[in-house]
């Protein structure tokens, strides 16, 4: 059993994301990603598929050649070697969950 806070500890930076590992197994990994107002993760595509779910903030995901924002309890599901990235419009924090 694994248990925890999910924003304790959390941090900001606003040059780069800050991430945590809340949760690693075999065939799957969960993080939680903090991106401070302005910061950005530059889209561009991975070899894996990616579950992200807005914990609080709001921001502007890429999907392929989409862009769309979201904010707190909205998710977007991302498939493997599609391009992806992330614009924080006000502090942001989301979970990541990948294969």
């Amino acid at each position: 059993m694994d248990t925890g806070d999910i924003l304790s500890n959390l941090e900001f930076s606003e040059d780069t994301p800050v991430r945590a590992m809340l949760l690693q197994k075999q065939h799957y990994a969960i993080l939680r990603i903090a991106l401070g107002k302005s910061t950005k993760i530059m889209p561009h595509e991975d070899a894996h598929p990616v579950f992200f779910l807005i914990l609080k903030g709001k921001g502007i995901f890429t999907c392929g050649e989409k862009e769309i924002e979201l904010g707190p309890n909205q998710y977007i599901h991302i498939e493997k070697d599609e391009k992806r990235g992330i614009q924080a419009l006000e502090d942001l924090v989301l979970f990541a969950i990948k294969e």
